[in-house]
Order: C-alpha cells, then structure tokens, then sequence
C-alpha cells in the first residue's frame, strides 16, 4: 500500500520531487532566454531608428489600388412614405387627390373613403345605378374641413373606366346647363361645388353653404386634374362629332344602353343640332362590318312600326314619323351606323346624313369651324326654317 506522503504534500511548501534536470531541458531554456533578450534588444533600437521607407507601401501604390470612400457623410434624416402628406400635425394620404387641396387652412378630415362596385350604394344608396350603368368602377371621397371658419367641403372622384363612361354621367347630370373648360377638364359650376370631368374621371364637389371658399376650393380642384395626362386616343363617335364636325363638348352626349328605347341598341354617341332643341344626329361603331348591318336591320325592322319609309337606298332609310311627322334617317358605312331623329326638315335631314358620311369616309380636318366663322359642315342653318 502506497504511503499518504508520497501522494499529498503536507509540508505547505514547495517540495522537489526531482533532483535531476536533463541537458536537453537544460539546453532548451538556455535558447528561449537567449532569444527574449535578443528581441527585446532589436525592439529597443528600432525605435530610435524608424524609417519609413524601408517597410511602407510606396504612396502611388495606396493611390492606384484605391477604393472611392462612397459613405453617406451627411448626417441620415428620418425616411417618410412619399405618399403621406402634411395635414396640419398629422400626415395623412391623399391618394390621387393634389395635395394643393390642404392649402390656405384646409385640411383633410382623415384619408379618402374608398367605395367600390359592390359598396357604392352605402355611400350614395338611391343613385348607385346611374354612374354603375356607364361602367363605374371605384369612389374616392375626400372630406375637408376649414377650422377657422367652420365650413366643409367634400371632393367625390369617380372612376368611370373609361371617357364616355365619364362623359355619359356628366352629360346627363349636368342637363341642359352650360359647360366650361380647363385644359383638358370640362365642369359646371353652381353656387354649392360643381361637377366635371377629365378623361375618365368624373368629380363632384359639394360645400355645406355657398360662398367665396367654395369657388376658390373648386378652382384648386379643376386646376389640379387639368396637370392630369389622360393621353390622345378618343372614341371614334366622340372624335367624328367634336373634332371632325367641330361640334361642341357640351352638345355631345353618350348613351351605353337601351338606345332609342330597343335593347338590342347599345353604344351611341349623340349631338344635339345647334338651333333646334329635339332634332340630333347619331353614331355608332359596331365590331365589325357584319354586326354593323345586322344592327342596321333589326332597327329597320322596329322603327317601321312607327315609321314609314319616305325614301331607300342601299346601306340607307329616310323615315317619317306617323304621328309626329318628324324625319328619321339611318344609315350604314363600313362598321358605323349613323343617322339623325327628331328632324322637322326632310331636306335638313338629308343634308345631315350626307355629311356624317364625308366625315367619316373622308379625312377629319383639325380646324374649329366656328373660330373661322363659318357654319358646321353640312348644315344649312337657312334650312333650319324649311319645314
């Protein structure tokens, strides 16, 4: 058995165990101490004798290998969503309404209240089927309010899909008063807001009580959809009426369904005739020649229960009313159908038809007829009294 003392040491001091210590060991510590010495020396005179050009890269070598320090240098600033504008102490979003609208102490009563197709009726229950039945597709509602003085206005945007879409609602809302226009906005005034539309757009805008506030907030609505870009393209009727006749925005009217009382008819663009309140010539271009004269003939076919033909021709009809006595021409070119009703004058009505033919055969000229002083191409307002 192996004795404690061997295996713990009770001295409380160092004890060697081992009286022999190799050379080798010996050797080994003797270098270590030697090579301390000798870096601690070389350390001591390197520093009094530094030179850089011994261990530094050259200077032209740093500057051809370097990298453009391209750190932000400028102290960072908070980032806020480009959308949200400022509305008095809070930030709100405006959406597709110009923020020109917050000035002169306005602000917004919260963001714009959204409305769709299947929600419109919440927003405006009992009128909902007169912008849905010329394609409306989204309400945007932004209230404003004016705490210094107490007033409140609300600005209606509604997105029709498209311009006749646009243009139909206006027209009929608008009735029988008159139009002005701001660069490409087209509006109606009245002492409460006003109504108007720009491309597809038709806007409303309403005030609790007339006044100066309200004139001033409509000028800053029409002058900010008047910087919209609504493009170039125009329907072909709209574009045959107003810049191939030279007919006037106001006078121009659309309807997308039951034309003329017949379901089947769909799509037409009208113009009433300047001097005469019922008379209006018409247009309509079908998909293709095919359905062009199909629709030719199913409006022959009615027609005749309250019309007689006066005269014929191919691709042509001149009607006349049994009762009323008012002409009615219809015609056919290509893919359009066209025509004129509510005429008193046959010799008018012919006029008319051979007119709407030049235009939309022949090239459509540019020029504003009556800024030449001149009279609408193929009417004959001396006609007009001929009945």
């Amino acid at each position: 058995m192996a004795r404690k003392g061997k295996i713990f040491n009770r001295l409380g001091r160092p004890k060697l165990l081992r009286k022999v210590i190799s050379r080798t060991e010996t050797v080994v510590g003797v270098v270590l101490l030697l090579s301390i010495i000798a870096m601690t020396v070389w350390l001591v005179e390197q520093r009094d004798h530094y030179d850089p050009g011994e261990r530094d890269i050259e200077t032209s070598l740093l500057v051809a290998q370097s990298v453009e320090d391209n750190l932000y240098k400028t102290p960072l600033k908070r980032w806020r969503d480009p959308t949200l504008v400022e509305n008095g102490t809070v930030l709100v979003r405006l959406g597709p309404f110009d923020p020109s609208l917050l000035s002169g102490g306005w602000r917004a009563n919260g963001d714009p209240q959204l409305f769709d197709r299947d929600n419109l009726f919440e927003k405006i229950n009992g009128q909902a089927e007169q912008y849905l039945k010329f394609g409306f597709e989204k309400l945007q509602v932004l209230q404003l309010e004016h705490p210094a003085s107490g007033r409140y206005v609300d600005v209606y945007l509604y997105d029709q899909g498209t311009f006749e879409g646009g243009l139909g609602v206006y027209q009929e809302l608008r009735g029988n008063k008159s139009a002005s226009q701001e660069g490409s906005v087209q509006y109606t005034s009245s002492s409460l807001g006003a109504i108007g539309i720009c491309g597809s757009l038709f806007f409303q805008i309403t005030a609790d009580e007339p006044g100066a506030m309200v004139e001033e907030m409509t000028a800053r609505v029409v002058a900010a959809l008047s910087q919209r870009d609504i493009g170039d393209s125009l329907p072909d009727g709209y574009a045959t009426l107003h810049q191939g006749m030279q007919i006037e925005f106001d006078r121009i009217a659309y309807q997308p369904t039951n034309v003329f009382q017949y379901r089947f008819a769909s799509n037409f663009w009208f113009a009433s005739i300047e001097g005469d309140d019922d008379a209006r010539i018409f247009i309509h271009s079908a998909v293709s020649d095919a359905a062009a004269q199909q629709l030719f003939e199913q409006l022959h076919g009615e027609l005749l229960e309250d019309y007689d033909v006066i005269d014929s021709s191919p691709g042509q009809l001149l009607l006349r009313h049994q009762f009323l006595e008012t002409y009615f021409g219809l015609a056919l070119e290509g893919v359009h159908l066209f025509g004129i009703e509510r005429h008193l004058d046959r010799s008018a009505a012919e006029a008319q038809l051979a007119s709407l033919r030049l235009r939309l055969t022949g090239p459509v000229p540019t020029q504003d007829w009556e800024a030449d002083g001149g009279d609408e191409p193929g009417y004959d307002s001396e006609q007009e009294g001929e009945n």
